[in-house]
Formats: C-alpha cells, sequence, structure tokens
C-alpha cells in the first residue's frame, strides 16, 4: 500500500498552497471583520486557476481530477481559508451532477457556476439535518412544472447564490420518497434568511423558504424519487473534504505556533525546549497526520469504486475533532496572544467548530460506523 502522493499530486499541491497563501491568508482576517463579499477580481482569479472545473466533464474543460486530487486541493485551501473551500466543493457536487441534468440545465448553468457564479445545496430541514430521509419539503407534479413548498436551513452563499439543488419530497415518507431539483434563486416564491454566526461568516450561512415555487419538469436531476441517492453520494465524498480543510487550518496554527515557540524564550532559552511544549507539539502533530490517513484512505477507496460508509464517518467526526483540539492548543501556546484577534488562531477555531455538524454530528457517524462493526441486526439503528 503506497501511502505516498504522485509527481503529478505533489505538483497540485504545491500550485494550490502558493495559490493560498497568496490570494486567501492576506485577506482572511478582513472578511471575518467587515463582512464584505468576495470581489470580481478574486473570483476571476479563483476562476484562472482552474479551480471550478476539477471534475467537470470534459465538454465543459473538465480537469479530470480523482477524489484524492480533490482531497488534496481542499486540504490546501483549508490552510489559508477553509470557507472558500465550500464554492470548489460546490462545483466537484455540480460534476457530479452534471450527466443527470436535463442537457439544456448543463449548457446554461454548468459555464456559469465554472466562471465563479455561487451555487446552493440545500439539503438540510429545521427539524430533519443529519437524516436525509426526514425531508418534509414538498414538490408536486402540476402539468409540465413542479411546485415546491417547504423551508431548507444550514445552506451556504444564501443570498448571493444563483442557483440551489433542493431535495424535496415527492413520493412516500423515507429516503425512497425524495427527489432532487435545480432552482434558480430568481424563481418567484423563493426568498432567504441569513444566520449571524460566531465564525464563517464569509459563507453566508442561512435559511431559504419556499413558497409555492414553479420549475420546469426538466430541472428534476436525475429519476424521480431518486434523489436520495444523489444526497447521499455527495455527503458521502463530502465528509472527508470537510475534515481536510479543518485539518489543513490545523495545520496552519501548528505550523506557525512551532516557529514562535522555537523564538519564544522561557527561563534563557527556547520554549520549544522545553519537554512538555514539544511533547504537546509531537502529540498535537500525530493527531493531525492520523486524520489526514483517515481521509484520503476514504477517498482512495472511492476513486476505486469501493464502498467507504464507515471510513468516511470515522475520517468525518475524528477529523474535525481533531483539528479543533489541535487549534485549540495552539491558541494556548501562543499565551494570551492566542487568544487576541491579532493572530488568525482564534478566528480558524470559530470557523471549524461547526464543522462537527456539518455532514452529520459524531453522533450519526459513530451510529454508522458501529453499522458496520456489529451488523444491522446488532447495531442502534
Amino acid at each position: 500500500m503506497d501511502f505516498s502522493f504522485t509527481d503529478h499530486q505533489e505538483m497540485i499541491r504545491d500550485s494550490v498552497r502558493r495559490y493560498a497563501e497568496t490570494e486567501l491568508l492576506p485577506n482572511y482576517q478582513r472578511w471575518d471583520r467587515t463582512g464584505e463579499w468576495l470581489s470580481k477580481d478574486f473570483i476571476d482569479k479563483l476562476v484562472n486557476m482552474g479551480l471550478l472545473k476539477l471534475r467537470l466533464p470534459e465538454k465543459y474543460d473538465g480537469q479530470g481530477y480523482s477524489f484524492v486530487d480533490c482531497g488534496i486541493v481542499c486540504e490546501e485551501i483549508g490552510r489559508c481559508d477553509h470557507q472558500i473551500r465550500y464554492i470548489i466543493s460546490n462545483a466537484i457536487h455540480l460534476g457530479e451532477m452534471a450527466s443527470s441534468m436535463h442537457p439544456d440545465l448543463q449548457d446554461e448553468w454548468i459555464p456559469r457556476i465554472a466562471n465563479g457564479e455561487m451555487m446552493s445545496l440545500a439539503f438540510t430541514e429545521p427539524r430533519g439535518g443529519a437524516d436525509a430521509g426526514n425531508i418534509t419539503t414538498k414538490a408536486v407534479k402540476d402539468g409540465d412544472e413542479y411546485v415546491i413548498t417547504g423551508e431548507k436551513t444550514s445552506i451556504t452563499f444564501t443570498g448571493v447564490s444563483k442557483v440551489v439543488f433542493v431535495s424535496a419530497r415527492t413520493g412516500k415518507l423515507g429516503p425512497r420518497g425524495l427527489s432532487f431539483f435545480l432552482v434558480p434563486t430568481d424563481t418567484p416564491g423563493l426568498s432567504t434568511s441569513n444566520f449571524e454566526r460566531m465564525g464563517q461568516k464569509l459563507d453566508r450561512g442561512g435559511s431559504m423558504f419556499f413558497d409555492e415555487v414553479r420549475i420546469p419538469a426538466r430541472n428534476m436531476i436525475g429519476k424521480e424519487n431518486e434523489g436520495f441517492i444523489w444526497a447521499m453520494t455527495i455527503i458521502g465524498y463530502n465528509r472527508n473534504f470537510v475534515p481536510l480543510a479543518c485539518i489543513g487550518a490545523a495545520q496552519k496554527s501548528l505550523d506557525e505556533t512551532i516557529e514562535y515557540l522555537k523564538t519564544r524564550q522561557i527561563m534563557g532559552r527556547s520554549a520549544s525546549k522545553w519537554q512538555g511544549v514539544a511533547n504537546e507539539l509531537a502529540t498535537e502533530a500525530t493527531k493531525l497526520e492520523a486524520a489526514r490517513m483517515l481521509c484520503y484512505r476514504a477517498l482512495s477507496l472511492k476513486d476505486k469504486g469501493l464502498r467507504h460508509d464507515a471510513e468516511s464517518s470515522m475520517a468525518k467526526w475524528w477529523g474535525v475533532k481533531a483539528a479543533n483540539e489541535v487549534l485549540y492548543t495552539c491558541m494556548r501556546l501562543n499565551g494570551h496572544y492566542g487568544w487576541a484577534k491579532d493572530l488568525p488562531h482564534e478566528q480558524r477555531l470559530r470557523d471549524c467548530l461547526g464543522m462537527e455538524s456539518a455532514d452529520g454530528p459524531r453522533e450519526v457517524h459513530l451510529g454508522i460506523i458501529a453499522r458496520e462493526l456489529l451488523g444491522k441486526e446488532y447495531a442502534p439503528f
């Protein structure tokens, strides 16, 4: 088993790291403080890097990245601003859905997203987050249209996205009665509101309300009542992108903290020369490397067409938890500077804490792992 990246993957990592250090890191804290949206110049540079075409069809200049390749991109972007990862992973999701979209929708929306327009995904509801089968938003067929009614929440880029992909019930209760739809956000009857959160301010998290929103029947993605498949496919591999971005953020803070402790003097010698400090650094580095390996193993299984449910759940719950623990340790090892807004450590922790609930909290993932270990007959659910 080869645990190393290929030469091509090392090139991806180096290229994306240079881009992130130049374009993301200098803006990271300013975006958090001002609440300003991304400039056209910034989005143009993101587009020119090709980061919105990683898995698009060849017809649209897709780059044919593997899921491991995409994971490398997410980790490197996360080092400097993991919120930008949402834009990239959404474009990856679009590439996965492309073949099941009506050709006219492909030709309209894929180039728009690839050129920097925002898209959103709307799975979660106020009373149904991790339980994707417990969706109450309805889509009722009316001639050659569907009429969508309901509320979605925990949506990124609310108020700035041009299109949203929505799960809605078209059949019986449970996962087999869901369908997936493309809805332009300027469609009559669709309204939005934004959250006020402690972190992740750039991603414009919020809710969307569908009040008898009418869309053409061709806006369905795939077949009727097969939307749960799309939800689980996207969530399945995304459960590795989420922790990798957090691991990237934690690794950046750990690297910065190591350099600080080499120069920080305590009783006449570098702080790093104190065994207690050095041991903490070694412990946190081990956590990140173990979490990183979980993520890339799961993505490698995905690339091989193998099941990765339990592996992705391990990566998701443990990876985010480990990253947050490392971020907290970095804040502490920086002394009172670690808690100051002058340094980015506290912002990285604020941004990553919410990721413990993204794509399912740890309780859900522990249940998935337990079911794999025990078998469905003996598992809790």
